[in-house]
């Protein structure tokens, strides 16, 4: 699933390095308890979620503007770091011992990574349309290739984005 990324064996080992310093960042933030879990869905979570699902995607997708594969990295430094800190989150839950918050916050933090890496595939997809298109217009060029791209993904992208909306919405943290 990684090699589709096709990233050098450096740029693993800065973001996997990112996780980490993101997760005891959050270490040394937040106190080290367990955290109990409670399930219900809210309509303003719901909304909030879906609000920062969408603008993952659309920050993954104006940062390929810029016409190289180095430029992902901007978003992905911010949502890495949020990886780590949702790791975090989910070892004060597994502290807690409730077995279906232990569930539902693993699913959660699984669903944030796929819903990085398709954002990131489809990212890369829109630099290398771009880049093999041979318009004049680059920001027409640009947008096509946005419009293409999105139109061939997004149902994946839709389905990856609402898991990721109802399971962020579905427990909060006591």
């Amino acid at each position: 699933m990684l090699e589709n990324l096709k990233l050098r064996r450096s740029t693993y080992v800065l973001f996997i390095a990112w996780g980490i310093i993101a997760f005891f960042v959050a270490s040394a933030i937040f106190k080290f308890q367990p955290l109990t879990v409670s399930f219900s869905i809210n309509d303003r979570r719901l909304l909030s979620g879906l609000g920062r699902g969408i603008l993952l995607l659309f920050a993954y997708i104006i940062f390929t503007i810029i016409p190289s594969r180095v430029a992902i990295v901007i978003p992905s430094f911010f949502y890495f770091g949020l990886l780590g800190s949702y790791l975090w989150q989910f070892l004060m839950v597994v502290l807690s011992g409730n077995w279906r918050g232990i569930a539902i916050d693993l699913l959660f933090v699984l669903s944030y990574m796929v819903l990085i890496y398709c954002a990131t595939m489809t990212s890369f997809q829109i630099i290398n349309l771009v880049q093999k298109n041979r318009s004049v217009y680059y920001f027409s060029k640009w947008f096509k290739s946005v419009k293409r791209v999105i139109k061939a993904h997004w149902l994946s992208l839709t389905i990856v984005t609402g898991a990721y909306v109802v399971l962020w919405s579905i427990f909060s943290l006591i």
